[in-house]
């Protein structure tokens, strides 16, 4: 069985188990432009404000005073300007060709993300899971769109994963992996998620049913 979801997250089963595979955004072509639309938008942003910081240094160090805006605030700024702005264009590239997938078999849980051409593997026994959670905690990647994340909790530590999906698609995810290990999707209030959230969606079968 193979169920896309909107083009980049697809569901497969098989004797080996479930397959939850996270492709990257810049396989559709609407995502690409999206995606350089966000790029342009945010270089346009970091030129005309780094434009007007230069200008008030050049204004304050040419009076000997800061009185239009206050020395502090100005190196704040400048700060902020100079790292967050490649910071976050670290942020799109990793979005855009970031790509995960989550292996759900018998006795264990595999989880590869490959992100900046590095692939991190992580293996969870199904029998030391505890839950699945939907959490606001910082988890990492840092680069996520997501302000809710999604992780696997196990030996009391929660170990992040689909980094890379949006929003609803990370909600199905954790409904399906949930579904597909028998373990609650719980959010950090301790509530269990209604499968109702899931209502128009595939359930792929639990591996091993037949």
């Amino acid at each position: 069985m193979q169920q896309p979801v909107e083009g980049r997250v697809v569901v497969t089963s098989g004797p080996d188990g479930l397959r939850v595979e996270i492709r990257p955004l810049v396989r559709t072509r609407g995502a690409r432009r999206r995606l350089a639309l966000a790029a342009i938008l945010l270089l346009a942003s970091a030129l005309f404000g780094g434009a007007r910081l230069v200008q008030a240094w050049e204004t304050g160090l040419r009076r000997g005073d800061f009185a239009d805006l206050s020395l502090p605030w100005l190196a704040a700024l400048t700060v902020a300007v100079g790292l967050f702005t490649p910071l976050a264009v670290l942020g799109l590239a990793a979005l855009a060709f970031a790509e995960e997938t989550v292996q759900v078999g018998p006795d264990t849980i595999t989880i590869s993300t490959t992100a900046f051409e590095r692939t991190k593997v992580r293996t969870i026994p199904i029998a030391e899971l505890e839950c699945w959670r939907q959490t606001l905690l910082p988890l990492s990647p840092w680069w996520t769109w997501a302000v809710e994340r999604l992780a696997a909790r196990w030996r009391g530590r929660l170990e992040p994963l689909a980094g890379a999906a949006r929003p609803k698609e990370k909600k199905w995810i954790a409904q399906v992996l949930a579904r597909a290990t028998g373990k609650p999707l719980i959010d950090d209030f301790g509530r269990t998620k209604s499968w109702d959230q899931t209502a128009g969606r595939p359930e792929p079968d639990r591996p091993g049913r037949p």
